[in-house]
Order: structure tokens, then C-alpha cells, then sequence
């Protein structure tokens, strides 16, 4: 076959052209000459293109535009952010005050600071709701943490004292509160525990009371009431002490009262130290 002979297959628009509409323009033929020179007819290559132009135009007959200058002064953003939908002033944003996480406080410097980042309403509602979710976790997860501090302490109390527990533990709350004032079981350490929780400072406290009942006449009668009342540690050095005093009562069988007197001592010891 001689190339004469070999058909001219049309070759297809390439992306660009398909892009913008096509590679002729001859529609301007067609159209009044004082408009083909007009630059807003520059852009359209066909037919198709300048109907789409038209019903896209149509579309936006009647709508709010807002211009957007080049370089916005703080006016310019000010008015393009109104029409969006900003507050005129800060008490536009109606933040309700609920008395626990939006106080009065927090409402007024909300609104504030909402109005010069130029948020609308529901922008402004968004992050609020955001951050009280936010602090109702946090709060939620704290008091969890102090629960488990508390629980965790007092297995360490138990643990070491025994049937004392409750009177220490009342002896070191009522000391802590004399000598350093109630606030104080709530100041936090650096590790995130409250004071009153911790038991170092229990422990501490208590052998402040057991020093004052020791060394002082202000023992009360729920005091006084509870002194058989001892630590597992004590009674252990109490029970040894017995136990290697050969010349103890306990040991002595030609002294009846006393020995029996010394065998319920022993008995009142085993059960402070095995509760």
C-alpha cells in the first residue's frame, strides 16, 4: 500500500486543549464584532464553554459576593469576617454561664478573645464545647486518681498497722489539722498525689500524736481508750521481748496470777500482731 493511499487519521485533542474547551474558537464568527474583542472571551474556545460561563454567571446573580483584597488591611478582614457571620461586639456570642467550668469570668474573656480571632457563633460554640469536654475528662480522671491514691494507701496503712489503723490514722488527721490546717491534705506533690493521701505524711503525722500522747497530759478519753490498741511492729518487739526474757511472768509457773495474767498479755499481743 503507497503512502497516497493511506488514510489521515484525525488526531485527538491533547489534555490541555480538552481542558480549556477545546482548540478552535471560531464560535467569535458568530457573535457581533464590537464583542469578539472583549477580554472576558478570551479564556472560552467553543460553544460549550461560553454556555457554561453563562449559566455559571446566572448562578451568581442575586448572591451576597464578598471582595477579597490582595493585601487585607485589619478593616478589610473585619468586614469580610462580619459577613461571615461574626458578632458585631463580644456579647453577641450569648456563652451560657453554667457556675462550674464557664463562670462569669470565663464566659466575658471567651467572647472577648473569640471576637478578635473573628470566629462566628458556631465556631465559637464549637471550641467551647470542646474544652468543657475537655475539663469534664480531666476532672473525672483526677478524682479517679485520688480514689486509687487513697485506696493504694490505705493497703500500705493496713498492711503496717494493723488493728491500730483507724486510731493512727485519726491521731495523724486530727494532729494534721492543728498543726497545719485542713487545707493542706489537698496540696498536690510533684509525682500528681494529694498530701492526705500520701502515706509518708499520715505516717509522719501520726507519730507526731503518738509523741504529744506520750510526752504530754493532753491525752483524751478516746485516746486513753485506745492505747491497747498497737502497730503489728510493736507487738512483734513486745512478744520477743517476752519470749527472751527468761525471768518473765510467762515463764514463772510457781506464780500462778501472774503467769496467767503474762499468758493473756500474750494472747492480746498475737491478736494485734495476726489481727
Amino acid at each position: 500500500m503507497s503512502e497516497e493511499n493511506v488514510e489521515q487519521v484525525a488526531q485527538p485533542e491533547t489534555p490541555a486543549e480538552v481542558a480549556s474547551g477545546g482548540s478552535g474558537n471560531d464560535f467569535l464568527q458568530m457573535i457581533p464584532e464590537e464583542l469578539r474583542q472583549d477580554p472576558s472571551l478570551t479564556p472560552i474556545k467553543d460553544v460549550e464553554n461560553l454556555a457554561r460561563s453563562f449559566v455559571n454567571a446566572q448562578k451568581l446573580i442575586g448572591a451576597d459576593k464578598i471582595p477579597l483584597p490582595v493585601n487585607p488591611t485589619e478593616e478589610d478582614l473585619d468586614r469580610i469576617y462580619n459577613k461571615l457571620g461574626r458578632p458585631e461586639t463580644p456579647k453577641g456570642y450569648e456563652v451560657e454561664v453554667d457556675g462550674n467550668v464557664i463562670t462569669e469570668e470565663v464566659a466575658t474573656n471567651f467572647s472577648d478573645i473569640a471576637h478578635k480571632l473573628r470566629l462566628n457563633p458556631t465556631q465559637a460554640k464549637g471550641i467551647l464545647d470542646y474544652y468543657k469536654s475537655n475539663v469534664d475528662q480531666t476532672g473525672e480522671l483526677m478524682a479517679q486518681q485520688a480514689e486509687q491514691e487513697k485506696q493504694q494507701s490505705e493497703t500500705a496503712l493496713r498492711s503496717e498497722w494493723g488493728l491500730a489503723y483507724d486510731q493512727k490514722v485519726e491521731s495523724a488527721s486530727q494532729a494534721a489539722k492543728e498543726f497545719a490546717g485542713e487545707d493542706v491534705f489537698n496540696l498536690q506533690l510533684a509525682d500528681g498525689t494529694t498530701l492526705g493521701n500520701h502515706p509518708e505524711f499520715v505516717k509522719a503525722f501520726a507519730k507526731i500524736a503518738e509523741f504529744r500522747q506520750n510526752v504530754t497530759s493532753e491525752d483524751t478519753v478516746a485516746e486513753m481508750s485506745q492505747v491497747n490498741v498497737m502497730t503489728p511492729a510493736k507487738a512483734q518487739a513486745e512478744i520477743d521481748a517476752i519470749m527472751n526474757d527468761k525471768s518473765h511472768a510467762y515463764w514463772d509457773r510457781r506464780n500462778p496470777v501472774g503467769r496467767q495474767q503474762a499468758v493473756e498479755r500474750m494472747q492480746h499481743l498475737m491478736e494485734q500482731l495476726h489481727g
